[in-house]
């Protein structure tokens, strides 16, 4: 009889490793069947003890080693996988258990018995370096086409890790001319025999290969993997939004640095921290330059900035929404068959409500966060009046009410929504072909490919839309403009100036003939920097502004939070922070804290940089309940 240690692969699971008996003997690096609490789950066999070996310890446990049901599969994982997710599990103070299950598509998970292939080949390399690429997406496209050359001239594959799937697939088309027999591209939304169809191709494919996929295929056997790209670096996609909260980025270094392989970080503008970082290594990090750095970013569109401050039309001293020189390059734009896109920070007809009367913001009945006001319209049939909707937990009610706190009948819609941008341009261009995509509006990729592409193929088309239509935009367009993104500038997030500028640069990037930004605040450095493509200026300031105040990178952030009972969770927290002593925790509201039954309260713990992993630290959060959400290096304190 043999005694197996295993690593369950499942989320909410409070030990790394879970004993089992079996009769037979188990290579290490199965997947087995385990039984866990009343129902079965997965495990990987990390350790294989003879029994007799260990019978004195069996004798003296308290409880009684279960059986192990099934053997799934052989030789499923590579051993730099499994050591790279101990070194996630640490850096994330999770099991590595939850690092496997949001690692592994449950696809595979469910499909190992016919996935169990022998441990992929090495790429003979024997040391680990990060190597830094930033300039234009064009320029960035052509240096990744001569490093497959040169690693498919060593023997060696290519591995691209994308931030999200439209992102893989337009990918795929720069990269794929002339080797699309060796070009595999596999994400979550193929079907599940397709994908367990190109697992198995990549897994025996023998000759050198470029796979284009997402982080949570990074288990995938490649043989000879040589070099891992990992694309659009900046983007906030790498972050999973549900436990263990791993950023993809740390995990493919991990990954990279255990394979003891090259990683290439690409953008048109790197983050701060990984800029910053470049200059000042330290033993966690240690940076290169693939090429000269580009902090000048090219456009051949004209960019200019447009204050509306002062009411557009000087006779009623009435503000539009779309302005005089906004009007100009819409109507030249119509006249020419050109194609127009215009960027909104926020969804709905009014972001913001206000009574009138007393200032009070109307908010979510449920959460408390500020509701977004929405015209009647067929979505929302049976409702005679507008709609009030929260964006943050769903609500909806009608519009029609008074002010909670004076009630006055006087409420104020104020700020720019994609739905105000529409009633605006079918007044001003009632011909014209107006596209809206945002999370309102749009669903599915499906549809969102469908509406980019009748945007394209429709000569003098408008398209308004938010932040997802800046995904799917894949080819050029004569003109682009912000309507409206001033809001952003209040949202107290520390890494919103860098959040704006990647947005402008997007923008400037798509335009072909012209970019237009239209704002208050006209005067503010980040909007000059934009539309020149100053990125060096940017960079500097924003490091400045973060070192002077003691941000990232310079600290490094663990934020504990806690969502309940009001009353019950403000009592736990406290708690918690005497627990963590001598670990400070700076306890605060959420920003949107929610209701008094579901309310959210968060704890923050600040290292110096470099102090992240603290063994006692990562004891402590290990030991914490498993109500207790813990984001290292968090995207946003809120």
């Amino acid at each position: 009889m043999r005694i197996l240690t295993t690593i369950p692969i499942a989320k909410g699971i409070g030990k790394d490793t879970l004993t089992y008996f079996a009769k037979e003997d188990v290579p290490l690096g199965s997947i087995v069947s385990i039984p866990l609490r009343s129902k079965k789950a997965l495990g990987l066999v990390i350790g294989t003890n003879n029994a007799e070996d260990l019978k004195t310890e069996l004798k003296s446990l308290d409880y009684s080693i279960k059986k192990i049901d099934k053997i799934e599969s052989y030789s499923f994982l590579s051993r730099d996988f499994v050591e790279s997710c101990k070194k996630i599990a640490d850096f994330n103070a999770g099991t590595i258990g939850s690092v496997l299950a949001a690692l592994i598509p449950k696809i595979i998970l469910e499909s190992t018995k016919e996935l169990s292939f022998p441990v992929p080949s090495k790429a003979p390399k024997v040391f680990f370096e990060t190597l830094l690429l930033q300039s234009d997406e064009e320029e960035r496209f052509a240096t990744y086409k001569s490093l497959i050359r040169e690693e498919f001239a060593k023997g060696h594959s290519v591995l691209f890790c994308m931030p999200t799937t439209e992102d893989i697939l337009n990918a795929k088309v720069l990269l794929e001319k002339g080797i699309e027999k060796y070009t595999y591209v596999i994400h979550g939304a193929l079907p599940k025999k397709e994908i367990t169809d190109l697992w198995k191709k990549i897994a025996t494919e023998t000759h050198p290969i470029v796979v284009v996929t997402s982080g949570s295929f990074l288990a995938l056997p490649i043989n000879n993997l040589g070099t891992i790209v990992l694309e659009k670096e900046s983007s906030r996609s790498y972050k999973m939004q549900t436990r263990p909260f791993i950023d993809i980025r740390q995990a493919v270094e991990f990954f990279a640095e255990e394979s003891k392989i090259r990683l290439v970080l690409g953008d048109t503008l790197l983050r701060v921290e990984t800029l910053w970082e470049l200059k000042n290594p330290d033993k966690n990090s240690s940076y290169s330059e693939l090429s000269p750095l580009k902090f000048r970013s090219v456009s051949p569109a004209d960019c200019r900035i447009v204050s509306t401050r002062v009411p557009q039309n000087l006779k009623t001293k009435e503000f539009s929404v779309i302005g005089d020189e906004l009007k100009k390059i819409i109507r030249n734009a119509t006249e020419n068959n050109e194609q127009t896109f215009l960027f909104c920070g926020r969804r709905g007809f009014s972001p913001v409500t206000v009574c009138s009367d007393c200032g009070t913001v109307v908010v979510c009945k449920n959460c408390s966060a500020p509701v977004v006001l929405y015209r009647k319209k067929e979505m929302t049939a049976g409702s005679k009046n507008n709609l009030f909707v929260c964006h943050h937990c769903g609500e909806r009610r009608d519009a029609a009410e008074l002010c909670q706190y004076c009630k006055g009948w006087r409420l104020n819609p104020l700020g720019i929504g994609t739905e105000t941008v529409l009633e605006e341009l079918k007044n001003l261009f009632p011909k014209a072909n107006v596209l809206i995509m945002d999370k309102d509006n749009i669903k599915t990729h499906k549809q969102a490919v469908k509406l980019r592409e009748t945007f394209y193929n429709t000569p003098g088309s408008i398209m308004i839309g938010t932040e997802l239509a800046l995904t799917y935009l894949n080819r050029k367009v004569q003109n682009t403009a912000v309507v409206s993104m001033d809001s952003y500038f209040s949202i107290p997030d520390f890494k919103i100036n860098e959040k704006i500028f990647h947005i402008l640069l997007d923008l400037r990037n798509l335009s072909e003939k012209n970019m237009l930004v239209q704002t208050r605040q006209e005067n503010t450095r980040i909007f000059d920097y934009a539309i020149r493509g100053n990125l060096v200026d940017f960079y500097r300031d924003e490091i400045d502004d973060r070192k002077s105040i003691g941000y990232p990178p310079f600290t490094t952030y663990i934020k504990i939070s806690l969502t309940g009972d009001k009353t019950k969770i403000k009592k736990e927290m406290t708690e918690i922070s005497e627990f963590m002593l001598p670990f400070e925790v700076n306890t605060f509201d959420a920003w949107n804290p929610g209701s008094k039954e579901k309310y959210t309260v968060n704890g923050l713990i600040s290292l110096p940089r470099g102090k992240w992993i603290e063994e006692s630290l990562l004891s402590k959060l290990r030991s914490l309940p498993p109500n207790v959400s813990i984001r290292v290096d968090p995207v946003t304190l809120l």
